[in-house]
């Protein structure tokens, strides 16, 4: 199965992001400390985000595993029940500093250049999965266009371009947010699923059938928001449906045993 790559980012907003860099202090988007090494962040904040990336996960909900807790492909105590859509994830590392900071950054002041170093880090990790799996297009989660046009730029679709860039995939605008919904920053797991039911459809079905799909968004929490987004990909005829997040988010118990 092929599909023609689609230019999906505006070339207005890597311009906006150059202007920003000369305007503002070169500071890192981990710290905010001014003395950077390379890649926007500086070399103490790029250690730990190693370190974080280092985490073993479960590759079935994203959650952080305890030391000694082995890995299972078809998932974890923590995963929710029933399963979700779709089959696998990929993730950087916990919502955690300095990854939680790197994201805020890159949501809400515009460091939009580190869209290109962590899409190149899930490419890797994607790369490097024992079972070799092989996708068809990147599909990022979308934002409705009101939030979008808030925010100035859907960071799901300029992480899928960084991702798509660095695999040689298309990245689909199939999915599309069919009505505008509330922060679930404080809802509960059933509340979010009862939130998001409904607000995703696909625009062009016939390039989802039979495919193989990677999701893409910036952030994790109950995976209901992902679990929505796959179910309509699924619905829409999609063979599988595996998710690439920067970050999961999780009680910080579940990873700082780690440093100690």
């Amino acid at each position: 199965m092929s599909f023609p790559v689609t230019k999906t980012l505006a070339a207005g907003q890597w311009v906006l992001a150059g202007l920003l860099d000369l305007l503002l202090p070169n500071t890192c988007a981990g710290c905010q400390a001014e003395a950077l090494a390379r890649g926007g962040l500086c070399e103490e904040c790029s250690m730990e985000l190693l370190r974080l990336v280092a985490l073993p996960y479960c590759p079935r909900c994203g959650a952080t595993l305890g030391l000694g807790v082995p890995v299972y492909p078809d998932g974890c105590p923590q995963c929710p029940t029933p399963l979700p859509r779709f089959s696998r994830v990929f993730r950087l590392g916990p919502y955690a500093s300095p990854l939680r900071n790197i994201v805020r950054e890159l949501k809400y002041h515009g460091q939009l250049g580190m869209c290109g170093r962590l899409g190149a880090m899930l490419a890797e990790a994607v790369a490097a999965d024992e079972r070799d799996a092989e996708f068809d297009l990147i599909v990022p989660v979308p934002m409705y266009w009101t939030r979008r046009l808030g925010r100035g730029a859907n960071h799901a679709h300029l992480l899928a371009d960084a991702l798509a860039a660095e695999l040689s995939l298309p990245v689909g605008p199939e999915l599309a947010r069919t009505r505008n919904t509330p922060p679930q920053v404080h809802m509960s797991r059933t509340k979010r699923i009862a939130n998001v039911r409904g607000a995703f459809g696909v625009r062009h079905v016939p390039a989802i059938r039979d495919a193989n799909v990677l999701l893409v968004d910036d952030v994790t929490t109950t995976g209901a928001t992902a679990n929505e987004a796959a179910r309509q990909l699924r619905k829409a005829g999609a063979a599988d449906v595996v998710l690439a997040v920067v970050a999961k988010a999780e009680k910080p118990v579940a990873y700082t045993r780690h440093w100690q």
